[in-house]
């Protein structure tokens, strides 16, 4: 009897889950053997094998699965095991099983955050993440939205830090939405200190989509809609408007200015001039696919979107192109590329807050074609400013993404050396010609500015992997790595003056007079970063868990004394569901206790701080023949031993699973404490020097709840999340002087951070009504008040009303936010609700705090105080003085509760589709925003504050108000 033998040869391959992702650490052992391997970060294994061996694929969370060897390459995708975890995270510098984590991490997933009508993959993620306060700053195209993740830890910048496809970036507007795989949140010390420096403000891990073995796949998504202002404003009309003017003429001494106010009728509304219903649209090809050598996917998006103000407009182009090349068994090369090219069209600066005071008894146009202006305020008419003002124009193309390539060898050990970059160009034009509306709405000479700016970052990055189970008894998971990074930004801006403007084919510089003509080198910047890193991860009888992580960063924007710094963390989990004693109990299916501790750093910063500049332009006439000399000054003195700011972070986390974990629940408690942070300290003279002077921390709970079931043909999952926020300054080093913040633009402030108070407070007068006769002004602490005027509390006590008196009004951070998002299948029909609420913030309302004279009101000043109407709430009317100081009077509750998103989608059945090569049709009905309910009087209670502008956080001052979209969607697979 003949026999064959076959001799043994290396099969390799790589694991994924349902999403293509790779899976690390997933057991590969030859049936009746003891021969085995595991797989790597990537998923990808290797081992020695005989032709029609079976090899036994085990994981936890995934179904054990078995399959022949039939040649040299056996790819698998494992399915998901009901009974157990099955999810997968991202982590700096690889993957792990959520099984064996010791951080805090936030995931979403593609399908969470698919088919929202957003610029932005941040604004698609409000909502779905515990510790996460994403606030929507400005309603216009392409805006980016706030981010905090647990908390403010800084008076500067609060950003966290974007990771796509392991390249740092600040922005992730390039980024289509519908290209992303999954979104992964790092909260605490044991997941983001191995990124050191850059971690204190969390960190957001963004996967884009790859290719899987298979035949090529097509995908259309795409979707159109409008977008509508969510609340409108309701101000006085033209009758209204006149006899309230002629009422402040009146009580402040004047002579009324209207002859007969009843006759001017509605007049002008301005709201609906400057909004309109705008327009939204995004189209996207997608195809992928591969074989076991090389994979691909391959993208092209167009976005559109004409904005809620009129000339307002965002576009984006985007081309993503993400592969990878099987050279040998275990060398691999990839990539990760993205293009996008958008333009913005920007509106006037203020045309909100314009049309909201503006004079309603006026009319956009004349009927000889000249723009109407007011006779009694200076507030510019907001038409002529949207016909002279928009040519506001800014290009912009950039590329992100980076090659790697990848080497297994010895089994255990990976070497992944990538190399990426961020490369962004800008060029701005801004044109404003020659008007005359009126003797305050005028441009004697038209102005030209071109703005050019091309940033530059480059990354490298090495690392080296071991990935090792001993028996079945220790696992043990090391990264060691170097990086290195550049970052440079140069820029350049011209100005002219009397450019020709009838053809935008004659708007250059150079055809603009040389007299008055400025060239400006904008001051640009540079600075590096090098950096080792260290983790271990290592798991004792799959039970037993211990991470430790080390950073250790040097930084040019530091002094060279203090460059380098240290960021340590360590991660304990103990897996209690996997101990004996659990073995007889049916109420949890998944227990797991976690706790880390750690130091992260932020070094998002200004630029050459430590060193002294010189301000020029400081010219005088003396010497003989009093000739102008030129003349510099020291700017700023400097401090030589500037630190980073250092967050220390403690987290205990505690992950439970019920009914065989269709009921799921984690709670954190956070404790992320801020020192060394930088800011401005007096030294005398007037002089101040940037320096480590204070401190503050914020200290909450997370509480994320999940439900996901099916009865017969309906599945439906019910999620939830909660966060609490106790935010404090704990000391102020410059002296104990509070840091003055929030700038109204005349002459008043609205916060104050101080020790014991949270980060950029509102503080002010507290209102105690208001003054009804003359005698209880006599007798009070206000002795220049009249008769209707605010009456402020007398705090401590010393008969005067003076800055003694004020007081903490509350605070714009938030004590808690929440989502709760469902979703729910029934054979074809889809329907996915999500909600999101805001609780114990406060804003400032400065659209009404904040005039100069006769500008426009709201309604609610009809019911001011008059010798009629002797109201106790609303004070009498004048331009200006006391009744405008910073007081609770202008203060009111930020709190809110929004239908974030509905959507309703269909997809058709596949029996009808096969037989005409289409895979899957589906289509949908998507409204964003469509209903808020709230009682703040403002816009929007969305009130975050423009980038970076920590200290002026709640103040609603003329920002452009989040707005309502509704679209029909169409998703195509063939």
């Amino acid at each position: 009897m003949a026999t064959t033998t076959w001799a043994q040869q290396r099969v390799s391959g790589r694991v994924t889950d349902s999403e293509g992702t790779g899976l690390p650490g997933v057991s590969v052992q030859i049936k009746n053997t003891t021969n085995g391997a595991n797989t790597d970060a990537n998923g990808q294994y290797s081992i020695e094998a005989n032709q029609g061996d079976v090899l036994v694929f085990s994981f936890i969370g995934m179904k054990t699965a078995e399959r022949t060897v039939s040649g040299s390459s056996l790819d698998i995708q494992l399915e998901e095991d009901v009974t157990t975890l099955t999810e997968v995270v991202a982590v700096g510098y690889g993957v792990q099983r959520k099984a064996d984590v010791t951080g805090s991490i936030s995931s979403v997933k593609a399908q969470d955050i698919a088919s929202r009508p957003v610029a932005s993959a941040t604004q698609a993620l409000q909502g779905k993440a515990a510790g996460v306060l994403i606030t929507t700053n400005q309603g216009l195209p392409g805006a980016a939205p706030n981010v905090r993740i647990r908390g403010v830890g800084t008076v500067g910048n609060s950003n966290p830090l974007y990771v796509v496809d392991g390249m740092f970036v600040d922005d992730i507007r390039f980024l289509n939405p519908s290209d992303i795989q999954t979104i992964d949140v790092l909260k605490d010390a044991s997941s983001l200190a191995i990124y050191g420096v850059r971690g204190a403000n969390g960190v957001v891990l963004i996967t884009t989509k790859g290719g899987k073995s298979g035949r090529t796949a097509f995908n259309y998504e795409g979707y159109a809609g409008v977008t509508q202002l969510s609340k409108k404003l309701e101000m006085t009309n033209a009758s209204e408007f006149a006899t309230l003017v002629n009422e402040v003429a009146v009580n402040e001494g004047g002579q009324p200015k209207f002859p007969n106010p009843g006759s001017l009728g509605a007049g002008t509304d301005w709201f609906d001039y400057i909004f309109r219903t705008g327009s939204i649209q995004n189209h996207q090809i997608t195809a992928s696919g591969g074989n076991e050598r090389v994979t691909f996917n391959v993208s092209g998006s167009y976005y559109d979107e004409k904005g809620i103000v009129q000339q307002s407009a965002y576009n984006r182009l985007t081309f993503r192109v993400n592969n990878t090349y099987k050279l040998t068994s275990n060398f691999r090369l990839g990539n990760n590329l993205a293009f996008s090219r958008s333009q913005s069209n920007n509106i006037p600066s203020g045309i909100v807050q314009t049309a909201y005071n503006a004079d309603p008894t006026i009319t956009p146009r004349n009927a000889n074609g000249s723009y109407g202006f007011s006779s009694v305020s200076t507030v510019a008419n907001p038409a002529a400013t949207l016909a002279y003002q928009t040519d506001d124009i800014v290009k912009s193309g950039q590329l992100v993404g980076n090659i790697y390539g990848e080497l297994d060898f010895l089994k255990s050990f990976t070497l992944r050396s990538s190399f990426g970059v961020d490369l962004g160009l800008n060029n701005t034009r801004i044109y404003l010609p020659q008007y005359f509306v009126s003797a305050s709405q005028r441009n004697d000479q038209s102005k030209l500015t071109r703005d050019y700016g091309l940033n530059t970052t480059w990354l490298w990055e090495n690392t080296l992997t071991f990935n090792r189970t001993f028996g079945k008894i220790h696992n043990i998971n090391a990264l060691l790595g170097a990086t290195a990074q550049n970052t440079r930004a140069d820029f350049l801006q011209g100005i002219r003056f009397n450019v020709p403007g009838y053809s935008n084919d004659v708007k250059f510089l150079s055809l603009g007079s040389t007299v008055g003509a400025q060239t400006t080198d904008v001051p640009s910047y540079e600075f590096t970063y090098a950096s080792y890193l260290f983790r271990v991860n290592y798991s004792l009888l799959d039970r037993y868990l211990l991470t430790v992580s080390l950073r250790r960063d040097g930084s040019s924007r530091f002094p060279p004394e203090s460059r380098w710094a240290t960021f340590p963390a360590v991660g304990l989990g103990w897996r209690i569901i996997d101990e004996s004693f659990m073995k007889d109990q049916q109420l949890f299916s998944n227990l797991k206790l976690r706790a880390s501790y750690g130091k992260l750093g932020n070094t998002n910063i200004p630029n050459y701080l430590y060193y002294s500049r010189i301000s020029s332009g400081q010219n005088a006439i003396f010497g003989p023949g009093q000739a102008i000399q030129q003349g510099a000054t020291l700017e700023s003195t400097t401090t030589s031993n500037l630190l980073w700011e250092t967050v220390t972070q403690t987290d205990i986390g505690l992950e439970m699973g019920f009914l065989n974990n269709r009921l799921t629940a984690e709670i954190d408690y956070y404790n992320r404490q801020t020192s060394d942070m930088i800011l401005n300290v007096n030294i005398g003279n007037g002089r101040q020097v940037q320096a480590n002077a204070a401190s503050a921390y914020n200290r909450g709970f997370e509480l994320t709840a999940g439900w996901n079931d099916n009865v017969g043909d309906l599945k439906y999952s019910l999620n939830a999340n909660l966060t609490t926020v106790q935010n404090e300054v704990t000391n102020l080093g410059n002296g104990g002087i509070p840091i003055i913040g929030g700038s109204l633009g005349n002459g008043r402030t609205a916060t104050l951070t101080d020790v014991g108070r949270p980060i950029g407070a509102f503080y002010g007068y507290r209102m105690a009504g208001v003054f009804q006769t003359a005698d209880e002004v006599r007798g009070s602490a206000q002795p220049n008040a009249k008769p209707g005027d605010l009456r402020y509390e007398d705090v401590n006590g010393d008969g005067v009303i003076n800055g003694d008196d004020r007081v903490f009004l509350g605070t714009p951070i938030p004590k808690m936010f929440w989502g709760f998002n469902t979703n729910f299948s029934f054979k074809g029909f889809d329907l996915g609700v999500d909600f999101q609420g805001s609780h114990g913030n406060r804003i400032y309302n400065g659209r009404r705090a904040v005039r100069f004279g006769n500008e426009n009101y709201e309604r609610i000043a009809l019911e001011r105080w008059t010798p009629q109407n002797p109201s106790n709430t609303q004070p009498r009317l004048t331009n200006g003085g006391p009744n405008y100081d910073v007081s609770d009077y202008f203060i009111e509750s930020g709190s809110f509760v929004r239908i974030r998103n509905i959507q309703i989608g269909y997809t058709l059945p596949s029996t009808l589709l096969s037989s005409i090569g289409i895979r899957s049709i589906r289509a949908y009905v998507n409204a964003l925003n469509p209903v808020t309910f709230t009682n703040y009087s403002g816009f929007s209670p969305e009130v975050g504050g423009n980038e970076g502008a920590t200290l002026s956080r709640g103040v609603d001052l003329d920002v452009v108000p989040v707005y309502r979209t509704t679209t029909v969607g169409l998703q195509i697979g063939f």
